[in-house]
Parts: structure tokens; C-alpha cells; sequence
């Protein structure tokens, strides 16, 4: 049967809809389906071209959908979601991750924030999508079907809002394995965004919204051009959006959700913990209960008695002058940002142009900025010890009595010294952090129409990442430089006093975490017809590719006693890359089509694809996929797929830096290989124990694998149309770091809960000089040896016990679920009105923690996927007017990180699910006569998320009262988008 494409204006125009709408974005393996105005073949009807061999004309060239090599042709086997542009237009997001996000297979609702104060493991605050709730870097995201740079430095992703929302035209999303199609991180699907191509005019708009807590402004520019005939080389065209988004900080006060004194939800009050306390104002000074009793007055404190400080200088105080357990607390919400303030440029460029009858060149570039100012607190509060005599510059302890010092304070030795925790909120405020983003991929190819219907696709891809991810300038308050300055006697750390901008100097710089990412991408990709069947044409695709890839680091920060800046790594030091060889082909075999007459069976589809990938660090892999479509009538159709999938630690996973820190340990906690004890230093106290614990990346990991199948049915009804999907997932070799110093710190020899290899006894000889790192135990050399960040261990003569909890391939999950979804839509005279529902139940989440331990159920859990994610919608459209409504169900789950008010852990608590309600009124018209002369259209939309203030549910953790992987706290919020068309 052969497919027709329909003219827009003439001939020209004709192959402008068709090649700059579908061919030249068409990318390696997985081309996206982005042909806005044509609808995609039946899934047993493959696009034909001329009927003999001749060499074809690019005005016959077709779509290519995502999911699939072979132009023309549905994917087999699995489903993918779509979301239209107008779809999500309805929806009044602010971002096309959020977009993303309102569909149920996606399990990350508030994580990755964007540009808010985050972990180590998003530093660069970024943001990702989740799909299944198997890890960001499960997930793989395109642009048109293009592969992107990474970002990241301790971990890398996707950026999901790689383009503006102005220059999209639709998501699509495959929740199913295909790396036998896109390689690596396609596990638990693929996301790709769908640029406008197919654009012509002008169009402006402005959004104003507070969906992410602070204000946001966000400008937006698009234009669109096509062109016939240029110069005889044919036609062409060109799209350019921008945008600028301008948001205010989010202050964690503002929220009583955020704050750290959780005692008014039943929670703990976070701002004193044991020894741990955010300090405003003069100082407090802690002792610890010599019975070890429970401090009757400040039960969060502990086993520790605590004496505040009162207003003043504080030299010569006496013990009475002291406030017994009167600290001098603030909240740290008062200070820190939950969302910083940002700014971003975001460009997306498309351009085609057709070079006679049989070659065609595009060009797709996409350039993000973003530039992120958050306050925080990070190194403000500093535990430090205060000695009864000062020390010399070169760090020995004098016979000169410290005029600090305070004698007689019950609990404390004579001569010992006192510990003290300083805050630098007096001094300068919050330590701020100013980061930045940069990021651009340009994709250059070209398409050729070959003999006998055969096209090729070749286009190579250049990506940069740069940003600066953890970067305080000035502000960075140098623990090892203020205990000096209070050991020399320069500063007073019991005065409430601020610091002199001198004393400032000796104390403040900078801490950098900085890194780079690359991308070089090459892929050459045939496909065309081979013979024909009864029930169709059989046709494949074959091609390769080759991808190199870089990662580096920078490190460093003002460390040293004397104030100095240092670097743990450098670019030249930390930089790693890597090349990836691939190859790929696909059979499309329709062995039964319509003309057939088969009973009960219009057409049967059988696609096999295949993927080889060589790495040039972590091995090879070679993953299948085959996909079965199996159309009975023309509304009712079955499908199945099964593949392997899998995913290459990325390139910060695997190199040799790493982290580590050491502590005291004084049980001798069974095991008899380990010798416990602890190092005393003159006039310091204990300071360094016996247990070194290093953790972060490993350059011995290898890929993660899954398998992945499904089977699911399509069936249309009159209005309706139902889709439902069972798939199964069994993922393993995960990447994770093996909780051996839990399994220690328990006890739990000699099997330490299958972590015994990384818990290595530590024997250096008595002639270990921590000056001399080949004085120690050989066993100790091989990990210090390496690139350790922010400091290493300077007393490494001390260790007794290694703990090795660097990332490694010991996790496996078993996963299985079902997705659904119904969809009704019927017209009324002018009045339309449509209605959908779909839901995602993950029937079973089983982890296995160790290779060969048990799998055990962790489904519903507070870090783990939960069972049911829904969201059901209503709209009504009469002429110029429509509104929508949308339900949101985020289903129940139990809190297995549950403490009370004290900070104890307590029995799992049920949580209640979280029902939300968003609802859209929009008004758009087209001017028959354009407005002004020049205004051709308008739309005005209000979107209010959230419509009923429904707070998240009340989920009490150490740290926290809402789980943000599940819900938000910002509460009932707005956003208003005006457009114009030119």
C-alpha cells in the first residue's frame, strides 16, 4: 500500500512538509516521529517510494518514528506515550521536564529541582526525569533523536531541559528497554523532545508563574521560515526559539515544611543534635555526660550537657557565667534557599536545505546558560576546641595560658581541652554559592536518497558541558585555618563580636567544584526495502557510530592552616574519556497483511533489532530486541517486545578519584583482625581513630544489564480508546555503594551482611610516618595512592580498619507492572469535549542488596517506587474558549525512615496518598484580518496547580516532614502565559 504525503501549497511545499518535517532531523538509531502533519503508517503498511529500482526523490521521503531505524514504518512491539504540544499547553508547566513529569511512569515528581540547593549528587542542580523509578540515569533523554552532552561531576546525566518549551512540539515517550536501538541508559525508556519544524511566522510570549516557589519571569521569541526553490538547489527552512527565564529565590522560611525545627508536625528539632547545632550570635560550648546519661533539659542533645554564651566579649569568663543549657540556636531555614535565585538563557536552532533531487543537509543546535545564586550555610558552623595554653606558629603547645580558656566547668578534666561549636552568621552571613551551567550541541548531517528506495542518514554531533557546580567565592570559611587562628590565640571563638575584615582574610576563600563534559558523535545509518511477502514489504536498517566522550573535575579549595587554596584535582589530573564503537541493524518483516484475508488477523509485524557496543574502558556488550504487532481488526490490536538493555557507568563512576574521611570507632566490635585504638596528640585530645572509610567512584565497575518485555493491546471503541501495557524488568549489576560501615559498626562479623571484602584490618608498622605514604600497609597504599579529595587522611599511620564503600556492581532489582490509559473525545456542534485517564501500577519492586542474598519486597517504601501513580483530566473547548482539570493521584506508601521527636528511629508509619487538582482556562483566536496590521493571533491562558492547597502528606524523617520525590510544598500556585502570533 503506499503511502501518500499530502501538499500543503505546490510541489516545493510539498517537499518541505515532508523532508523538513521528517527527514532531516531523523537521527542514528531511533529517528524521531516528527512529522506534525502527516499522519505515521498503520503498523502494516510500510512507506514506498517509486515502485522500480530508480533512485527516489527527497520529495518522497517519510517519516521516521522514534522507536525504529526504518523510515516509514511504527514501531513494533512497544508503546509510546505522546504529548502534544497543545497537550501540554493545557497543562500550564513551566518546563518541558515538568511536562514530562505529569505522566504516572514517571516517579521523580520534586527531585532534581532545578537550580535548587542540592546534594553532592546533583551539585550541578540540574534536572532529570525518572522513569519507573529505576534512576535518573536509567533514563535516556533526546532532541529529536539525537544523543546530548552529559552534565554532572560527581555523577553524570541528562539535562532534561536541554530546550526551551517554546521550541517544542511534542514529547515522546517509550517506557520500555532500547538499547538495542539508542545504547546505553535506555533501561527504563527513552524521552525525546520534538522540536517545531514545521513553524512558520512569528510568535512572542511571556509566562509568569511561582511553580517552583519563587517568582519566575520567562520572555519567549520563536520564528519560522520556509523557502521554495533557492537558487535551484531546492527548498528549505529554518526555525530559531529563545528563551529567558528570570526566577527569585525560594527562602526555606517562607515554608514551615522546610524549616529545621520540625517539632510543630511531631517532627525532631533539627537545629541541635548531638554534638551538631546551627549557632547564631556567641558560641555554645558542649560536654559530654561522663555516665553517659540522656541530658534530661535538651533531650536532642543527648549524652551532652550544653553551656551558651552570653552577649559579649567573653574573655575571662568563669563557669558560672555561663547559660546551662540555654544554647544559642537559630534555624538554618532562615538562611539557606530551598530554591536559588536563577537566571537562563535557553536557544534552540533548526535549519534544512535540499541540494537537488537526492541529498538534503540539516543542521540542529540547542545553547542553555544557567546561572544560579543560592544562600546557604555550608561551612558557616564549625565544632572547634578551645586549649588552656596557646600554641606557637608552628603549631606546638606553649606555656602561655589562653586568656579564652574557661576553668572549672563541670564535666570537664583539668587541662582538658573544651569544645566549642563557632558560628560565622556574626561574621559574614550565609556562605553563598554562585553556579553556573553551560551547555550546547550542535548536529550536522545530511540524508541521500539511494537506488532502489534505500536512504542513508549520516550526521556527527558536537557537545560541551562546562559549569561550575559547587562554587563559593569569598565565602568558604577553612575549618583547619580557624582552629590555627584559635590555637595561636587571633581569635576569640567565645566572642559575640564580629570578626575584623583582617581576621576575615585568614580564615575565608574560595571552594571550587567545577567540570567539563564532551561530546563527539559520528553515525551512519542505511535503510530501505529488501524483498517482498505476502503481507508487505520486508525492509532494514543497518549502520554504526562512533562516540567519544570526556569527563573532568576540578577540585579545590583554601585548606591549609595558613589559609591557602589547593587543588585535589586539576582538568589535566582528573580528566577521562572514552570511545564507543557500535553497531546496529533491523529486519522488518510483515509476515500478514490486509490483502491477505487471514481470519481474525488484518496484519502481523515482526521487528529484531540488534546493537553492539565496544567500550574502550568498561568491555562490550551486544543487546537484542524483537517486537511483535498483531493487528486483529482495524480498532483492536495486540503487542508484545523483548530485549536486553543496559546501561556503561559513566565516565565520574569509574575514575580514580575519590572521597574519603576517618573517625574513632572505640568498640572492638568482634572482629579479632582489627586492632582498635586511638591516636592521642599532645594538648589535642583524641582526634583520629582506627577506621579509614574511602567511598565514590571505581574504575573496576562494568555495565549494568536488564532484560526487559512486555505485552499490551490497543482497542478503540466509538469516542473511546484504551491502551494498557504489562511489562517486566530485571535489572541487575546496579551500580551502588555497599553499606560495609553500617555492617561494621554492627558487629556483624565474619559475614558483615556479604560486605566482608570491603571491610579490610589495616596492620602498619611501627615505623608509619604519615610524611611517607610507602611507610604504611601495602593494602593501605593501594587506596591512598590514589586521587583522594579534600584532604585524604592526613593521619594515616592511625588506621586500624579500611572500609572500601566505593560504588560497585552488587544491586539487582526485579520489577513488573502495568500501564493504562482510556481516552474519550467527541465533538458537540462547537462545543468539544474530551476526557482521559491513565494510571501506572507497579505490581511488584523486589532489590536485591548483595549478588547471591536473597531479593527482598521494596515496593511502597519511602526511597523506592511506590504502587499506583494516576492523573485523570477533563477539558471542554467552545469556539475561542476551552478549560481543562486534572486530578493527580500520588498513591500511599510507608515511611521505613520514621523517627519521633527526638530523632529515634520508631515502627514504619502508612502514609496517605496525595490527590492534587490543576486546572487550565485558556482563550486563543485567529484574526482574519490581522490585528494592528500585524498581530495575527492571540492566546491567554491561566493555569492554578494545585487548585485546592492540598498540603503533601506529613512523612517524618531524620531531616525532613514531606518525601520530595513524591510530592512539593509549595502549595497552591499560579502561572499566566500571554502569546502572539505574527
Amino acid at each position: 500500500m503506499k503511502t501518500i504525503i499530502q501538499s500543503t501549497r505546490n510541489r516545493r511545499a510539498r517537499w518541505l512538509t515532508t523532508a523538513a518535517g521528517a527527514v532531516l532531523a531523523t537521527t542514528l538509531f531511533g529517528p524521531a516521529a516528527w512529522a506534525q502533519q502527516t499522519p505515521l503508517p498503520q503498523s502494516g503498511e510500510a512507506a514506498q517510494t517509486e515502485e522500480d529500482g530508480d533512485v527516489a526523490s527527497v520529495e518522497d521521503i517519510v517519516v521516521t518514528a522514534v522507536g525504529t531505524n526504518i523510515s516509514g514504518v511504527k514501531p513494533v512491539g512497544s508503546e509510546t506515550v505522546t504529548l502534544s504540544r497543545e497537550e501540554i499547553l493545557r497543562t500550564g508547566v513551566s518546563n518541558v521536564a515538568d511536562a514530562v513529569r505529569t505522566l504516572p511512569q514517571v516517579k521523580n515528581l520534586g527531585d532534581f529541582r532545578e537550580g535548587g540547593t542540592q546534594g553532592s549528587y546533583n551539585s550541578q542542580q540540574g534536572n532529570a526525569i525518572n522513569l519507573r523509578g529505576l534512576g535518573a540515569q536509567a533514563t535516556l533523554t533526546l532532541v529529536d533523536g539525537h544523543r546530548l552532552v552529559a552534565t554532572g561531576a560527581a555523577s553524570n546525566f541528562t539535562e532534561a531541559n536541554q530546550v526551551p518549551l517554546a521550541a517544542v512540539e511534542r514529547v515522546e515517550v517509550i517506557a520500555d528497554g532500547a538499547s538495542a536501538l539508542y545504547g546505553s541508559d535506555a533501561v527504563a525508556g527513552v524521552v525525546n523532545y520534538v522540536l517545531r519544524k514545521d513553524f512558520e511566522g512569528v510568535e512572542a510570549s511571556l509566562r509568569v508563574t511561582n511553580q517552583t516557589g519563587g517568582t519566575e519571569y520567562s520572555p519567549s521569541f520563536t520564528t519560522g521560515k520556509m523557502w521554495g526553490d533557492l537558487g535551484g538547489m531546492g527548498g528549505g527552512n529554518v526555525l530559531l526559539a529563545y528563551e529567558y527565564t528570570s526566577r527569585d529565590a525560594y527562602l526555606r522560611s517562607e515554608n514551615p515544611l522546610l524549616m529545621q525545627d520540625l517539632t510543630r508536625y511531631g517532627g525532631p528539632d533539627n537545629r541541635l543534635n548531638g554534638t551538631t547545632a546551627t549557632v547564631s550570635g556567641p558560641a555554645n560550648i558542649y560536654v559530654q555526660n561522663a555516665d553517659g546519661s540522656q541530658n534530661p533539659t535538651l533531650p536532642r542533645a543527648g549524652a551532652y550537657t550544653y553551656y551558651g554564651l552570653p552577649t559579649g566579649a567573653n574573655v575571662g569568663l568563669s563557669a558560672s557565667d555561663l547559660l546551662l543549657n540555654r544554647p544559642n540556636l537559630t534555624d538554618s531555614a532562615e538562611y539557606t534557599d530551598y530554591v536559588g535565585e536563577q537566571k537562563k538563557h535557553q536557544l534552540s536552532l533548526f535549519a534544512n536545505q535540499q541540494f537537488g533531487r537526492h541529498i538534503e543537509g540539516f543542521l540542529q543546535a540547542s545553547y542553555s546558560k544557567r546561572e544560579t545564586y543560592s544562600r546557604s550555610l555550608a561551612s558557616v558552623n564549625q565544632n572547634v576546641t578551645l586549649s588552656p595554653f596557646l600554641y606557637d606558629a608552628a603549631g606546638n603547645v606553649t606555656a602561655t595560658p589562653n586568656p579564652y580558656y574557661i576553668s572549672g566547668i563541670p564535666g570537664v578534666a583539668p587541662g582538658a581541652n573544651l569544645n566549642v561549636q563557632y558560628s560565622g552568621i556574626k561574621d559574614f552571613g550565609t556562605s553563598n554559592f554562585n553556579n553556573y551551567s553551560e551547555t550546547y550541541s550542535i548536529t550536522a548531517g545530511f540524508r541521500a536518497l539511494l537506488p532502489f528506495d534505500w536512504k542513508m542518514d549520516a550526521s556527527y554531533t558536537f557537545g560541551r558541558d562546562e559549569a561550575c557546580n559547587y562554587c563559593q567565592t569569598g565565602l568558604n570559611l577553612n575549618p583547619t585555618a580557624l582552629q590555627y587562628r584559635i590555637n595561636t590565640g587571633d581569635i576569640n571563638p567565645l566572642s559575640s563580636a564580629p570578626l575584623s575584615d583582617a581576621q576575615l582574610a585568614t580564615l575565608l576563600g574560595d571552594n571550587i567544584q567545577s567540570s567539563g563534559n564532551g561530546l563527539d558523535d559520528i553515525v551512519i545509518k542505511f535503510n530501505g526495502p529488501l524483498f517482498e511477502l505476502p503481507g508487505g514489504t520486508v525492509r532494514a536498517a543497518f549502520g554504526g557510530e562512533r562516540n567519544e566522550a570526556y569527563n573532568y573535575n576540578v577540585n579545590g579549595a583554601n585548606r591549609t592552616a595558613l589559609n591557602a587554596f589547593e587543588f585535589d584535582t586539576t582538568e589535566a589530573t582528573s580528566k577521562l574519556d572514552r570511545t564507543i564503537w557500535s553497531a546496529f541493524g533491523e529486519l522488518y518483516v510483515p509476515l500478514i497483511g490486509p490483502e491477505m484475508g487471514v481470519p481474525l488477523v488484518q496484519s502481523l509485524i515482526v521487528d529484531a533489532a540488534v546493537r553492539y557496543d565496544d567500550y574502550s574502558d568498561v568491555g562490550n556488550t551486544t543487546n537484542p530486541k524483537i517486537g511483535v504487532t498483531l493487528d486483529v481488526t482495524d480498532t483492536f490490536s495486540l503487542r508484545g517486545s523483548w530485549g536486553t538493555s543496559f546501561r556503561a557507568p559513566s565516565l565520574p563512576d569509574v575514575n580514580l578519584f575519590a572521597y574519603s574521611s576517618s573517625f574513632g570507632f572505640p568498640s572492638s566490635n568482634s572482629d579479632p583482625r582489627v586492632t582498635n585504638g586511638f591516636l592521642n596528640l599532645p594538648g589535642a585530645g583524641l582526634t583520629l581513630a582506627n577506621v579509614g572509610l574511602v567511598l565514590g567512584s571505581n574504575p573496576d565497575l562494568k555495565p549494568e544489564e536488564a532484560t526487559n518485555w512486555s505485552v499490551g493491546g490497543d482497542l478503540e471503541l466509538g469516542d473511546f480508546t484504551f491502551n494498557a501495557t504489562y511489562y517486566n524488568i530485571r535489572y541487575t549489576g546496579r551500580i551502588a555503594s555497599p553499606d560495609a560501615l553500617g555492617a561494621y559498626q554492627a558487629g556483624l562479623y565474619p559475614d558483615y551482611r556479604g560486605f566482608a571484602a570491603n571491610i579490610i584490618p589495616i596492620n602498619n608498622p611501627t615505623t608509619c610516618s604519615n610524611a611517607d605514604l610507602t611507610t604504611a600497609d601495602p593494602l593501605l597504599q593501594q587506596y591512598l595512592g590514589r586521587t583522594l579529595l579534600y584532604g585524604g587522611i592526613p593521619d594515616f599511620c592511625a588506621v586500624n580498619v579500611l572500609i572500601d564503600q566505593r560504588n560497585t556492581n552488587l544491586a539487582a532489582t526485579r520489577q513488573d507492572g502495568i500501564d493504562a490509559s482510556v481516552f474519550y473525545d467527541r465533538r458537540f456542534g462547537e462545543l468539544s469535549v474530551n476526557a482521559s485517564l491513565a494510571a501506572s501500577w507497579t505490581m511488584s519492586n523486589e532489590q536485591q542488596v548483595v549478588e547471591g542474598q536473597p531479593f527482598e519486597d521494596r515496593l511502597g517504601f519511602y526511597s523506592t517506587p511506590i504502587e499506583w501513580r494516576g492523573r485523570a483530566s477533563f477539558g471542554a473547548n467552545w469556539r475561542e474558549f476551552s478549560g481543562n482539570l486534572f486530578v493527580n493521584y500520588t498513591g500511599g506508601y510507608t515511611n521505613d525512615l520514621a523517627v519521633d521527636s527526638l530523632g529515634s528511629s520508631i515502627t514504619p508509619q502508612k502514609v496517605d496518598a496525595w490527590v492534587t487538582a490543576d486546572a487550565t482556562l485558556a482563550y486563543a483566536t485567529e484574526f482574519r484580518a490581522p490585528a494592528g496590521g500585524f498581530v495575527k493571533g492571540l492566546r491567554a491562558s491561566l493555569t492554578i496547580q494545585n487548585l485546592t492547597d492540598e498540603d503533601p502528606p506529613i512523612v517524618i524523617t531524620s531531616q525532613s516532614v514531606f518525601n520530595g520525590a513524591y510530592s512539593h510544598p509549595y502549595g497552591r500556585t499560579f502561572s499566566a502565559q500571554l502569546t502572539a502570533s505574527f
